[in-house]
């Protein structure tokens, strides 16, 4: 009697952790194996597709196009260049003998020469009758074949951003930046190190959860302060910038948010950078565009600045952002004055104020991140097996914000809270958002999606805030005009919850790319001179110019200032 097959069942490997092969012996044997990662909403297509994009749209007789006529490869989150098919030497001149290019000309034909109308395209003949526009252009369309117009585009003002700086002839231009290479950019930053807590936060009024456009709350007026200083003002950067270790780079939250946003600004920005010794101060200008959240930013159509036909607009772009910045600091302080909790340190802005200056009752958190470049690790399933710093070893100290706490027991979670404004929905670049006091509450989702459109330049710029400061929540609030006339008087509609790295994700930003463009930046500015430097967002193109420039540029001159003043007085 012959023997029976025999069948052995393979092992099977189980990754608890995540996706892909673990780090156990067996698993080991298989590393050499191409391999991509992805995640679990990834959306799988096809496995064969033998329908190419341009039959699929032929086959619809160019209905229903800009539906979804393009099929999309997606593996591996869209980044398994390595596994898609590359065509031979020799089938690349291989093709299909196709006639209906004279086809799609005899209806072009037809459809000139139509009954009505005739050549010129006037009435219901011409080009109207396929759905092309029908004002100019070669075959009585808009430059051929184009796509219908919107009503009345061609009067459409096209909008022109300007510089936040104007460059002089004294700057000199080091190096432009496209945007395209910059969203290729990753880092990895291992887990920061506390410096320690300053200042006094107040506790979140969980009150404020159950605020909606029914329960309405009025927008107080705060009067505190918070003394926005630059990193190389900063009293405790400095003091560590003046010990000799490791921490050579030195900034502000909201600069590096910037910097870590930038491929999806719009407006134009600038960000100072001092080079001084072997130290790198990025630095922003008093008054300048990062003190000043913008409105509306990535609308199709922005806020407009003031101009001769209406120069005393409140819904300039300016005086949005002005709003805007005054509401989120009245709605952090009303949301937080329950009570206050005192940190181990004291406000630094504070030690040297003069008598009847107000004090800065806010808390900041100063944290130190590794740019160090390291080796890749010989074995990447050792756990235990350190990374090799190459080169010089480089820290970078970053004050954050502390905006509040959520007391539970004894546990305290920290907040990153700002605010959403709404001005008025029939203005020039309020971008087609609905009324929130009538759809907040009902159609939440859609609101939101229309301010992550609409904003989401500044909505990218919290997110990476939160994410540096090391916060538990980042809480936005809803706060819109009670009259769309009336600038002053606001009223707390609603807010949202995320979770900083959670939300990042949702906006469709990625923390290693932030820090591959901030990784970049600094690398590039360490191996310059001496000196002061200017990035720049090129207000029109999707690029940022790196510009050197005198050392005096930007400050204040005492004489001047002492001038005006007496004339002032005078």
């Amino acid at each position: 009697m012959s023997e029976l097959p025999s069948f052995t069942l393979p092992t099977v490997f189980d990754n608890p952790k995540g996706w892909g092969p673990s780090n156990t012996q067996q698993a080991k044997d298989v590393r050499d194996i191409p391999y991509i990662p992805f995640s679990k909403g990834d959306k799988i297509n096809r496995i064969a597709n033998w329908i190419s994009p341009a039959d699929a749209r032929d086959q619809r007789d160019g209905r229903n196009r800009g539906r979804r006529d393009m099929v999309q490869q997606t593996y591996g989150s869209n980044s398994a260049s390595a596994f898609v098919f590359q065509a031979e030497a020799d089938e690349e001149s291989f093709s299909l003998v196709d006639n209906r290019g004279t086809a799609v000309k005899k209806i072009a034909v037809r459809a000139v020469h139509g009954t009505r109308g005739g050549a010129r395209g006037r009435g219901r003949g011409g080009m109207q009758r396929l759905g092309y526009a029908g004002r100019g252009g070669k075959f009585g369309g808009a430059g051929g074949f184009r796509k219908r117009l919107g009503w009345r585009d061609y009067e459409r003002e096209q909008h022109h951003r300007y510089a936040s700086v104007k460059p002089t002839e004294e700057w000199e231009l080091v190096q432009d930046i496209e945007f395209s290479r910059m969203r290729d950019l990753s880092f990895s930053v291992r887990e920061p190190q506390d410096v320690g807590f300053y200042g006094q936060v107040g506790v979140y009024d969980q009150g404020y959860d159950r605020v909606n456009t029914r329960l309405e709350r009025p927008l107080k007026v705060s009067g505190s302060v918070r003394y926005n200083a630059t990193a190389s003002e900063d009293p405790v950067l400095s003091k560590l910038a003046a010990k000799a270790g490791d921490v050579r780079v030195f900034a502000t939250d909201s600069v590096i948010a910037t910097l870590m946003a930038s491929t999806v600004s719009m407006s134009a920005w600038d960000v100072v950078v001092n080079r001084v010794g072997d130290k790198l101060f990025f630095d922003k200008r008093d008054g300048g565009p990062l003190d000043f959240p913008s409105v509306n930013e990535n609308a199709q159509v922005p806020p407009a600045e003031a101009n001769e036909k209406e120069p005393a607009s409140i819904n300039t772009a300016s005086m949005l952002a002005v709003e805007a910045r005054d509401a989120t600091f009245n709605y952090i302080k009303q949301v937080t004055e329950q009570s206050t909790i005192s940190y181990e340190n004291a406000n630094p802005f504070n030690e040297q104020n003069e008598a009847g200056e107000p004090s800065d009752d806010n808390a900041y958190r100063y944290r130190l991140f590794d740019l160090s470049a390291r080796a890749p690790k010989a074995d990447i399933y050792d756990d235990e097996e350190e990374e090799v710093v190459i080169g010089e070893r480089c820290l970078m100290a970053i004050r954050t914000e502390v905006d509040g706490v959520v007391v539970s027991g004894q546990s305290r979670k920290q907040m990153f809270i700002r605010a959403l404004t709404q001005h008025d929905i029939s203005a020039v670049g309020a971008g087609k958002a609905l009324d929130w006091r009538q759809k907040l509450d009902s159609q939440r989702g859609a609101v939101v999606a229309t301010e992550m459109k609409n904003n989401a330049t500044k909505l990218a710029r919290w997110a990476f805030q939160a994410v540096l400061a090391g916060a538990d929540q980042l809480k936005v609030g809803f706060v819109a005009r009670v009259s769309p006339r009336d600038r002053s008087r606001h009223g707390v509609l609603g807010f949202q919850t995320y979770r900083p790295s959670d939300f990042i994700s949702q906006l469709g930003f990625s923390e290693y790319s932030g820090w591959g463009i901030v990784k970049a930046l600094v690398d590039l500015c360490l191996e310059m001179p001496e000196g002061r430097y200017v990035i720049m967002r090129d207000p029109n193109k999707p690029l940022i110019k790196l510009y050197a420039v005198p050392a005096g540029t930007f400050e204040d001159n005492g004489e001047d200032d002492a001038e005006v003043a007496a004339a002032e007085d005078n």
